[in-house]
């Protein structure tokens, strides 16, 4: 029977905070909304950055399989092939680009910087409970990938020039089918900025305009 694993307080917040990243997003969702004037080019510059993120996302999905909740294959071994080989955090990674371009589609200054601070405040902690989970489940070999990937956040450029980046996973399909909900909601959101394009074209935000229809 296994140990509980003891937790210190940010460990704590990051194993609750994980259980709630579905619903985090939402309050920055209803901003960018409310105060969205966007352009063409924002449009195009953020959703070229969303897909590179989304992108990175669905290629460590191909590498960690569906299970990557855990970072583990089915048969227990720790994931340290393709984008996990350049960075210990390669799916946060794609989460952050992909939100950065969201934001940027907005046009709206402040909103990519919140979503950075937001971003790393969550994070953080959740990161610090994977790894104490890490740890007590791989041990020693856990101890040993992270001297070998020490990069967290970003990829290290070192770790490119070592490791082939277009090395192809065994199957996309896969990766494709669990990115569903997030394709689907990032598709959604870019229909809405579309949407709100006509209106920012009047010179409004969503914000300022519901003021004026309520005669507020």
């Amino acid at each position: 029977m296994d140990t509980p694993v003891q937790l210190s307080r940010i460990e704590k917040a990051g194993e609750i905070l994980f259980r709630l990243r579905d619903y985090t997003p939402v309050p920055i969702i209803l901003l960018a909304i409310l105060f969205a004037q966007p352009t063409l080019t924002s449009l195009f510059v953020g959703g070229f950055v969303a897909l590179i993120g989304e992108f990175l996302r669905t290629y460590g999905v191909a590498y960690i399989g569906t299970i990557s909740r855990t970072r583990s294959y089915s048969n227990g071994q720790l994931v340290q092939e393709g984008p996990f080989a350049l960075l210990r955090n390669p799916l946060y990674f794609g989460n952050l680009v992909l939100s950065v371009g969201l934001a940027l589609m907005c046009n709206v200054s402040w909103l990519p910087i919140l979503v950075i601070v937001v971003f790393y405040a969550q994070y953080i902690p959740v990161v610090a409970w994977e790894e104490r989970k890490l740890t007590h489940i791989f041990g020693d070999a856990y101890a040993r990938y992270c001297a070998t990937v020490p990069n967290r956040w970003f990829p290290s450029l070192q770790r490119i020039r070592a490791v082939s980046l277009y090395a192809a996973p065994q199957s996309w399909g896969p990766a494709l089918k669990s990115e569903k909900r997030t394709l689907t909601s990032v598709v959604a959101y870019f229909t809405i900025m579309t949407c709100l394009f006509f209106v920012a074209q009047q010179g409004s935000a969503v914000l300022p305009l519901i003021s004026k229809l309520t005669g507020n």
